[in-house]
């Protein structure tokens, strides 16, 4: 599983981009623009393709996920641990992918069955965020313990480290720096790390 995680600002064209990563074969994209009103989140989707809508998981407005029938709710660590369970239940009645953010290998251990999607980071250096470093040794490998939903790499995956990641037992990656430092080249550094993931190009 490839997510793709939007630019934390607002890009000219970005929504154009979300149609062609979506094309060349991202399963998700996640919308996360910390800061952002619920209205300048709704204005982007306005300028996106309503055929992508399905394919997009928005992070914490519950609200636009139902408006506009997106794939699902990201939750981050801090507001996550604050959902009431019967929130949770009913989301995923609802059959939204609910996902959230994990730092440490004991959260996984303890994480709940409701959470479909975690991202745990991060896992080597941080593109997007310079002086953010990796909490995980070289030789990590992945140990979920009792959850069943899908853990993604996050933090420092790009074409040099996508291999690392599948080698260390992730289910997904999730690319955010790799893919927004150069937006031109957003659609060729996906296509490029798509094949290392699935062992198909060269590391």
């Amino acid at each position: 599983m490839i997510q793709i995680i939007t630019h934390s600002s607002y890009l000219p064209k970005e929504t154009i981009y979300w149609q062609q990563l979506l094309d060349e074969g991202a399963d998700c994209i996640l919308l996360r623009k910390p800061g952002w009103t619920i209205a300048e989140y709704e204005q982007l989707l306005l300028e996106a393709d309503a055929t992508c809508y399905n394919q997009l998981i928005i992070a914490e407005h519950v609200e636009l996920c139902e408006t506009y029938g997106l794939q699902g709710v990201h939750f981050s660590e801090t507001s996550s641990s604050l959902l009431p369970v019967d929130k949770l239940v009913e989301y995923r009645q609802r059959d939204w992918r609910l996902s959230t953010s994990v730092h440490t290998t004991a959260a996984l251990q303890t994480a709940s069955a409701y959470w479909d999607q975690l991202l745990l980071a991060p896992i080597f250096d941080s593109i997007s965020k310079p002086a953010h470093y990796s909490a995980f040794s070289e030789d990590f490998q992945l140990s979920k313990g009792n959850y069943t939903g899908n853990v993604l790499a996050l933090g420092g995956v790009d074409h040099t480290t996508a291999r690392k990641a599948r080698n260390m037992q992730f289910d997904g990656i999730a690319l955010l720096g790799a893919i927004w430092q150069e937006p031109a080249a957003a659609v060729s550094r996906f296509r490029q790390i798509k094949d290392i993931w699935h062992n198909i190009g060269p590391s």
